[in-house]
């Protein structure tokens, strides 16, 4: 199923959601039924054959077809059995021990108590921005269940101890057993069907491949009416967690979040690049990042906040965007308060902790963390030194622009790029055009006119599509203009396949290639004909633009050679020695393919028709001459 054909069965069962709620729970209900009901009814299909085939032999009716279903029987049942009782792996990260975070089992034991949420039995500290309960039957969609408790160092770092108790009613409230135990029921089967789905999709073994093909057509339609309930049960987690807690509460968490995950993945290392380039001190990331956070600058933290609320809610994220969050619970945005950590109040020893994610961390990027800050410090003593040049050409005043881009913020390299724009050709700046496209789509007064930027760019130089169709497919994204997204993501993935063909074309020949003129500068033409003009078995060069319509704004051209075969020689195998030869020793250019065309009358012939394809000819004393050009 494409992700346009999901969104439109999403939208569809939405409505019908909306009309009869009652009824489509029902409904979903008889789907998860029947996703367990294949798996089982086939097993004990299978365990039927395998029983009576047994008793029929042992009876003393042996027959070579009672032997055959046996031998099929037998080891398909337990390869079946088997491929289902597929262990979840767990996840990986820092495992709580007893003790080490009191207050944080005594919070988790009240939200349990109030929400009537199955004990959590583990929790495990990772190094994302995120939270989450994941529950794992011991043996695929059977056995007793694991409820362990994820959570995120950043998050967790980032929150108050209010707004960190309102993120642990939110994902307890996911398995509780309240007046939403049916929606709860429903995004546990969901996320149980996702586990199992990608387990088997990694399982090879003999038996999986007869669920694999169900689980691929159920999965994607399961996945499409459960999402309904499962945005409900966000909303119904929303409104429990704002019980345990409060509405504004559940606000400024929400607001808290959004700000910080935007500062952590956007400013915060930057931030650390800064100062250890200044101070050459290893960073600790891990344990600055709350007091980081708490004195982020509230322009910054308005706008970061601004920038989520502008988002919309769409059919690939079960979580509704902030503001339909927000309004949920009676609520409008607010910038949130700084207050007592979350890390410092929940953990025993919570340096300890945290001091075991900075080596963690150091240990995994330390050799590129220093790599970074050397190039770092380099890129800083090089923009000194653009800053400090009185003149600069063309490529000086871009470089300069793209360092003051990265290493002092966007603002300031804005007029730089314009200033490149209005006093230079079109043909020249399209990377410019890109770069400050990119910067304008940072701003809603801005944005149309980076989209313009970015078509603009690639118009001049086509070879920078993939990176414009990237850039527009996360600003589409991120804007929650869904429609646009995934028309150009469509373009997007399509785009390699389209180079490869285009590579393809233009290295094969065939008859009906189609060339024109090249458009090549004299001075380009002469650096060709001075590399051909030290081969004197070279009698004729012909230069010809080749024209492919897959990308028919590709320049890419053909260089046919005609050489002077000796008389002793094959012409085959002279031609073919040559060829070798030229790939090994001729410099020309990755756009320019060479043939030659001895034994290609009729390919000699299209590109000798070309007007102005000859730039290299001989005189009688068969020493080479370049024609004008």
């Amino acid at each position: 199923m494409t992700n346009e054909e999901f969104e439109i069965l999403v939208r569809k069962l939405e409505v019908k959601a909306e009309k009869n709620l009652g009824r489509y729970r029902f409904k979903v209900l008889l789907i998860t039924a029947l996703g367990y009901g294949y798996i089982l009814f086939f097993l004990a299909l299978v365990l039927f054959l395998l029983s009576i085939t047994s008793l029929y032999i042992v009876e003393g009716n042996f027959t070579f077809g009672s032997l055959k279903i046996l031998v099929i029987t037998g080891p398909l049942s337990f390869f079946i059995i088997k491929s289902l009782f597929v262990k979840m792996q767990l996840p990986e990260g820092y495992y709580l021990k007893e003790n080490e975070a009191p207050e944080l089992e005594k919070t988790i034991l009240e939200i349990s108590n109030k929400l009537k949420t199955p004990k959590i039995h583990t929790i495990v500290l990772d190094d994302d921005f995120n939270a989450a309960v994941l529950q794992q039957h011991k043996f695929g969609l059977f056995g007793s269940k694991k409820n362990i408790l994820l959570i995120g160092i950043p998050l967790m770092s980032s929150l108050t101890r209010e707004q960190f108790t309102s993120v642990l009613a939110h994902e307890l409230a996911h398995i509780s057993h309240s007046d939403t135990s049916i929606g709860a029921m429903i995004y546990r089967v969901r996320m149980t069907w996702s586990q199992l789905m990608h387990s088997l999709e990694n399982n090879d073994q003999v038996g999986t491949s007869l669920f694999q093909k169900f689980i691929k057509w159920f999965y994607p339609r399961y996945s499409a009416h459960t999402f309904v309930m499962a945005r409900q049960q966000e909303y119904a987690a929303d409104a429990a967690d704002a019980k345990v807690t409060s509405p504004e509460t559940v606000r400024d968490t929400l607001c808290a979040v959004s700000i910080g995950s935007q500062y952590y993945y956007e400013k915060y290392f930057k931030e650390l690049f800064e100062e250890s380039s200044k101070t050459n001190v290893v960073p600790q990331p891990y344990s600055q990042f709350f007091d980081k956070f708490q004195k982020l600058d509230l322009v910054v933290a308005k706008a970061f906040l601004k920038n989520e609320l502008e988002m919309e809610s769409n059919v690939f994220d079960t979580h509704p965007c902030l503001t339909d969050r927000l309004k949920a619970v009676g609520m409008k945005s607010n910038t949130p308060q700084n207050g007592e950590s979350a890390v410092d109040y929940f953990f025993a020893k919570p340096v300890s902790i945290l001091q075991q994610f900075n080596r963690s961390w150091f240990e995994q990027n330390g050799e590129k963390w220093e790599a970074q800050m050397a190039s770092y410090t380099e890129a800083k003593n090089r923009l000194q030194v653009l800053e400090n040049s009185k003149e600069l050409d063309l490529q000086g005043k871009f470089e300069k622009a793209i360092l003051t881009r990265n290493l002092v913020g966007y603002e300031q390299a804005t007029p730089m790029l314009e200033e490149i724009i209005a006093e230079n050709a079109d043909k020249q700046i399209a990377q410019a055009y890109l770069t400050l496209g990119n910067i304008y789509l940072q701003k809603e007064e801005t944005s149309q006119k980076g989209e313009n930027f970015i078509r603009k760019a690639v118009e001049i130089d086509w070879e920078l599509k993939e990176e414009a169709l990237e850039t527009l497919c996360n600003y589409y994204y991120y804007t929650g203009r869904m429609e646009a997204f995934e028309e150009t993501r469509a373009q997007f993935e399509a785009w390699p396949d389209i180079l490869a063909q285009f590579e393809e074309e233009f290295l094969a020949l065939n008859w009906d290639d189609h060339y024109v003129s090249h458009d090549l500068a004299p001075e380009e033409v002469a650096v060709i004909v001075d590399e051909l003009s030290h081969h004197n078995e070279i009698v004729e060069v012909y230069l010809v633009r080749k024209v492919i319509e897959l990308i028919p704004e590709g320049k890419v051209y053909s260089l046919a050679l005609k050489v002077q075969v000796p008389e002793d020689m094959d012409m085959v195998e002279y031609t073919d020695q040559l060829l070798e030869e030229y790939v090994q020793d001729l410099q020309i250019a990755e756009n320019i393919q060479f043939y030659i065309l001895n034994g290609y009358e009729d390919f000699e012939k299209k590109v000798k028709e070309v007007e102005g394809s000859q730039i290299l000819g001989t005189s009688s004393n068969q020493k080479n001459i370049p024609l004008r050009v």
